[in-house]
C-alpha cells in the first residue's frame, strides 16, 4: 500500500466517504427520533425536561427533581439550549437535531487526527467508520445531553494537540469545562503525560518548552473552568460516599446505577465501575492487537509510517487510566470512574483497530 503523503483529491475522497457513512447513521437516528410525537431518548427525559421552564415559567413549581437536574447542567450546555429556546427552537427538538451534527463533527476531527498519526486515508476512513458504529451503538451521542459532546470535544483536543496548536488546545479545554467537565481532567492529564519521553531505552522528561507551555496554559484553564464546581456548595448536600452507596439498592445489582453488583474482573472491566463500557462493534477489539504487532513492524510496512503523533494514543491511555484510578480512590467525588475511560477507549481502539486491520490486510 502506498503511504506517501496522500494527494488532496485522494484524502478528500475518503473524507467524503467517511462523512457519508456518518450522515447515514445520523439519518437512521433521525428516522427513529422523529417516528412519533412523544419519542424522546431516555437520558434526555432526565436532563432536558426541566428546560420547558424557559417556555413556561410556571411549569414544575417547587419540583426538587427539576431543580436538581437544572443545577447539574454545565454552563455551555445550558447556554446552548437557552439560546435555541430564545430562537423559537424547542429543547426536545434540539436534542434530536444535535446528535447527527455532533457525529459529523466527530468524524471530521477523527479523520484528521488519524491522518496526523498515520498518513493513510484508507486507515482514517476505517477508523471513523468504527468510531461511528461505536458512538451510535451506545446511547450517549443520541441523547443530546452533555455526554453527546464528549467524543467530539476529546477528538478536537487530540487533533489540535497533534498539531501542537497552543491556543486551540486551550480553547477546547475551556469548551470541555462548559459542556463535559470530566474531559478537562483527561486533557490536562494527557498534557502531563507528554512530558514523559521514552528514548533509546530510557525514560526522561521532555526538553521541548512548548510541552511545558501547553501544560501550564492547559492547567490554568482547567483550574479556572472547574473552580466553580469546587467552591460552590450544592444545596442538595454532599456527594454520596462509597460507604453509603454500598448500603443503597440503587447502586447494587439491578439498581438504577448498578456499581457494586459485580466482583473481580467484571467489576474492573465492565459497567460503571470498569475500564470499558462501550466496546462495540466487535471489530474494535482488533485494536488490542496493536501492541503485539509493533515489534513486527519490519514485516508490516504500514507500521513503519507512523508519525510522532502516534504517541498520543499511549499518552491518552495513560492519562485516562490515571483519572480512572483516582476516581476509584475518591469514589464518588469525581463521578463514576468509567467516565474517564469509556470515550478514550472508543477513540484509541477505533484508530488502533483500523491500523491493525489494514496492516494485516496489506501484509496478506
Amino acid at each position: 500500500m502506498d503511504l506517501s503523503q496522500p494527494q488532496p483529491s485522494q484524502r478528500n475522497l475518503w473524507l467524503i466517504l467517511s462523512l457519508a457513512f456518518a450522515a447515514l447513521y445520523g439519518f437512521l437516528f433521525w428516522r427513529k427520533a422523529f417516528a412519533g410525537d412523544y419519542s424522546l431518548q431516555d437520558d434526555a427525559r432526565q436532563h432536558i425536561f426541566w428546560m420547558q421552564r424557559w417556555l413556561d415559567p410556571e411549569l414544575f413549581p417547587n419540583d426538587l427533581i427539576a431543580d436538581y437536574f437544572q443545577s447539574l447542567a454545565p454552563f455551555g450546555y445550558k447556554t446552548l439550549y437557552k439560546t435555541a429556546v430564545s430562537l423559537g427552537i424547542h429543547p426536545f427538538l434540539l436534542s434530536k437535531v444535535l446528535p447527527p451534527i455532533l457525529g459529523l463533527v466527530a468524524t471530521i476531527y477523527g479523520f484528521c487526527l488519524c491522518l496526523r498519526i498515520l498518513p493513510s486515508p484508507v486507515i482514517a476512513f476505517v477508523s471513523t467508520l468504527l468510531l461511528n458504529q461505536s458512538m451510535w451503538m451506545w446511547r450517549d451521542l443520541g441523547s443530546g445531553t452533555p455526554r453527546s459532546f464528549a467524543i467530539p470535544l476529546l477528538l478536537a483536543f487530540l487533533y489540535y494537540l497533534s498539531r501542537r496548536a497552543r491556543w486551540p488546545c486551550v480553547g477546547v479545554i475551556l469548551l470541555e469545562g462548559w459542556f463535559y467537565p470530566h474531559l478537562v481532567l483527561i486533557s490536562v492529564a494527557t498534557l502531563m503525560m507528554r512530558l514523559v519521553r521514552y528514548q533509546h531505552g530510557r525514560v526522561g522528561l521532555s526538553r521541548d518548552s512548548l510541552d511545558y507551555q501547553l501544560l501550564g496554559w492547559g492547567t490554568a484553564t482547567g483550574i479556572l473552568v472547574l473552580l466553580p464546581f469546587v467552591v460552590s456548595a450544592s444545596p442538595y448536600g454532599p456527594v454520596v460516599s462509597a460507604a453509603q452507596a454500598k448500603t443503597m439498592p440503587e447502586f447494587g445489582a439491578g439498581g438504577r446505577h448498578p456499581f457494586f453488583g459485580k466482583t473481580g474482573l467484571d467489576y474492573w472491566l465492565g459497567g460503571k465501575s470498569g475500564l470499558f463500557s462501550m466496546l462495540n462493534p466487535v471489530a474494535i477489539f482488533a485494536g488490542f492487537l496493536l501492541p503485539l504487532l509493533l515489534p513486527l513492524r519490519k514485516r508490516l510496512p504500514i507500521l513503519l509510517k507512523t508519525t510522532p503523533a502516534f504517541g498520543l494514543l499511549a499518552q491518552l491511555a495513560g492519562a485516562s487510566l490515571g483519572c480512572f484510578l483516582i476516581a476509584h480512590a475518591l469514589l464518588f467525588r469525581l463521578h463514576a470512574p468509567n467516565r474517564y475511560t469509556s470515550y478514550s477507549a472508543s477513540i484509541i481502539l477505533s484508530i488502533a483497530a483500523a491500523i491493525v486491520l489494514i496492516s494485516l490486510a496489506d501484509a496478506a
